[in-house]
């Protein structure tokens, strides 16, 4: 049974652990990154960063990694599926930097992020089995038992384990309580291009929203997000994966959405 003594370990190897990785060792501290998975995981299909969020990713010194890949979004149309009125708002210009807002694939974040780590910071299937400390003291280390026999001793713990966080059972904070939303989202995939601007396109309504916004010539991000039963949230999922078109998913969000409207 191996025994390992760390200054810091994270708990979770996502877009928390690994910025919180990466800032640390700017700060000159090596952590160690603990992540239940085998590799890096790509789901949730791409995120938006405001300016704001930008500025975070340019402290970390990733943003110029990030930039040259994915443009800033333009302008964003909301349209009222109620009144049918759309809005147009413009988007560029939104910050110092002139750069907007940007909507990024997930996995492409982690792997720019894990790339600027040392290559033995992240220790992958490291599954947590249970979580102790020796005494009551604030400074008693924290003992990390993983799922293979290892332990790990730990002067910092940092839980960036999500959800269904195991440090923060530990730690005795209460469980998720459910919003009563639901929440969907994907990618589309065009092998001989979509043709579409550069443009967020959002469809709302009272308890929903729904949208899509283009990556790359040939990938589009969709998502929505509803107060529905799951009868509404079924029909919406498999209305949207079984499109075979991009000009029929938008008719169809627009359908998913007045059905959804119908049932909550």
């Amino acid at each position: 049974m191996e025994t390992v003594e760390k200054d810091v370990v994270i708990i979770g190897a996502g877009i928390a652990g690994l910025a919180t990785a990466l800032a640390l060792k700017r700060l000159g501290i090596k952590p160690l990154v603990l992540e239940k998975s085998d590799g890096l995981r790509g789901t949730g299909a791409a995120i938006n960063f405001a300016p704001n969020a930008w500025l975070a990713l340019d402290a970390l010194g990733v943003s110029h990694k990030l930039a040259s890949i994915y443009d800033p979004v333009k302008r964003l149309f909301v349209t009222n599926l109620r009144t049918g009125a759309t809005q147009e708002t413009s988007l560029a210009g939104k910050s110092e930097n002139g750069s907007g807002s940007r909507y990024i694939h997930r996995k492409k974040l982690l792997e720019t992020l894990a790339d600027e780590l040392p290559n033995d910071t992240i220790h992958f299937s490291s599954k947590i089995a249970a979580i102790n400390s020796e005494t009551h003291d604030a400074l008693s280390p924290v003992i990390i038992h993983l799922a293979d026999g290892t332990i790990v001793k730990a002067k910092v713990l940092i839980g960036c384990d999500g959800i269904h966080s195991t440090v923060a059972r530990w730690l005795g904070l209460s469980e998720p309580l459910n919003a009563g939303r639901s929440a969907g989202l994907g990618l589309a995939v065009f092998p001989e291009g979509h043709g579409l601007n550069k443009e967020v396109r959002l469809f709302v309504d009272a308890g929903m929203r729904a949208g899509y916004v283009p990556l790359n010539d040939k990938e589009i991000y969709w998502f929505l997000v509803c107060n529905c039963s799951a009868e509404g949230w079924h029909f919406v999922t498999e209305k949207i994966i079984k499109t075979p078109s991009f000009s029929k998913s938008t008719k169809i969000l627009v359908e998913c959405v007045h059905y959804i409207c119908r049932v909550i």
